[in-house]
């Protein structure tokens, strides 16, 4: 069947020729005399095509043709014109209102079936056309949800904020050698005892105890504006590019997530964990390193190292929270922490002696006794750098006395006695942290 016509004409003999005629050429062909059943024949059942006359009682056809062009189920009909109206302003209505062509009578039979081919032809394209346009959208639309998920995958390895600092939009963007140079504060932390306890687990076991430990802290330190350079193994390096306060309360709060992951813990039956932190700020360089086929974004700076060192600090003084003398005097709101001196400590790898201190909110169960022996820990201090060892041994045993588990106290007093029996290097400068004591320091 080549097609389904529906031929509207009050006058039969029309109707007559134009069925005959049609039926012929393999056409299916329906036929009605007036506009009201034009309507009621074109919703049933729609017609690939409608010859309409104009000249009919109660509704004549352009007001049949404006009925279905404004109808969404109808509007693409084809509608060709067949009236004994013949002047200009008569086919120009015609057109304006949604016919597609217009033919006056009387008409020769092969015109109309002429006409009639053509816009059943030009009907099929465009039939054609909109499926292959709506297959084309479904494409479209099923690469850009792929798109949208690899961008996505893409963000898990690259984040978006590394791509802003280097100015790029898409990670296509990226060339090999794009740097910049920032002034961050970076966040170190591991978990403290791992390898004894990772050679406990299977290779299955360790994974999934390592990925639910960082999905904990991984969302901790996106809250507080930071951005995860890294994992390295049980560790996580952090940037933020903000205040200093940032990576403090996110330190913070990743000790207090801890402290709720270690419930969870228990109700499994399995061990509790516990992690240090180390926090300095400096300018870095980040960008894209790599060769030609295997690139990687990184940061280089020597303050990324140092950052490192004061994570490893954490477990000389047993304290949560190590920061650097510079992240503290870049804190905009200093006032919210508490913290206490620590030592001038000689870290691997730098020959200046690096202030640190111990943010005191990090172990919150510890931080009453430590505020309340603060003035006795940092009186022995004073007393141990003007090597006034015997009195600076009085005040640290006052801060034993009240706090048993305080490392840092213990540290002191195990300095000054060796100090007061071996004697002071000539060469001392006041480094708190003897070469002796980094094989404490390596262990994991």
């Amino acid at each position: 069947m080549k097609g389904n016509i529906l031929i509207v004409d009050d006058t039969p003999a029309n109707l007559h020729l134009l069925s005959n005629m049609l039926t012929e050429q393999g056409y299916k062909v329906r036929s009605v005399i007036n506009g009201h059943m034009a309507l009621t024949a074109t919703h049933a059942a729609p017609p690939d095509l409608i010859l309409l006359d104009v000249n009919m009682p109660d509704m004549n056809g352009y007001e049949v043709c404006q009925s279905l062009k404004g109808d969404d189920q109808t509007r693409h009909i084809p509608i060709i014109f067949i009236s004994a109206l013949s002047e200009v302003e008569d086919k120009v209505r015609a057109f304006t209102i949604g016919g597609v062509d217009y033919i006056a009578k009387p008409f020769q039979l092969e015109e109309v079936l002429a006409r009639v081919q053509t816009h059943l032809a030009l009907r099929q394209l465009q039939e054609e056309l909109q499926q292959a346009n709506e297959a084309l959208e479904q494409r479209v639309a099923q690469r850009t949800a792929e798109l949208v998920q690899l961008n996505a995958a893409l963000e898990r390895f690259v984040p978006r904020e590394f791509l802003g600092f280097l100015g790029k939009n898409s990670i296509t963007q990226v060339e090999l050698g794009d740097q910049v140079q920032a002034e961050m504060t970076i966040l170190f932390s591991d978990i403290r005892d791992f390898t004894p306890r990772s050679e406990r687990l299977t290779p299955q076991q360790n994974f999934f105890f390592v990925n639910d430990y960082l999905g904990c802290v991984g969302p901790i330190i996106r809250q507080h504006h930071g951005l995860i350079d890294k994992y390295l193994g049980d560790g996580v390096m952090a940037l933020f590019p903000g205040a200093a306060d940032d990576a403090v309360l996110a330190a913070i709060a990743m000790q207090r997530e801890v402290a709720s992951h270690n419930c969870r813990l228990l109700e499994r039956d399995e061990e509790p964990i516990s992690i240090g932190v180390g926090l300095h700020t400096g300018r870095m360089m980040l960008g894209i390193i790599g060769e030609e086929q295997r690139w990687q974004g990184t940061v280089i700076s020597d303050a990324v190292n140092l950052a490192d060192r004061l994570e490893d600090l954490t477990k000389v003084y047993g304290v949560s929270i190590v920061v650097s003398e510079q992240t503290l005097a870049r804190l905009h709101n200093p006032a919210q922490f508490n913290c206490r001196f620590l030592d001038r400590a000689q870290v691997k790898g730098k020959r200046e002696l690096i202030p640190v201190f111990e943010i005191l909110e990090g172990d919150p169960d510890t931080m009453a006794l430590k505020l309340q022996t603060k003035p006795a820990f940092e009186a022995g201090l004073h007393l141990f750098y003007d090597r006034k060892f015997a009195e600076a041994s009085v005040r640290f045993n006052q801060v034993i006395e009240h706090n048993p588990a305080d490392k840092a106290a213990r540290l002191y007093l195990q300095r000054a006695a060796r100090f007061m029996v071996q004697g002071v290097p000539a060469d001392w400068d006041g480094a708190g942290l003897p070469e002796d004591m980094w094989p404490a320091m390596q262990q994991d």
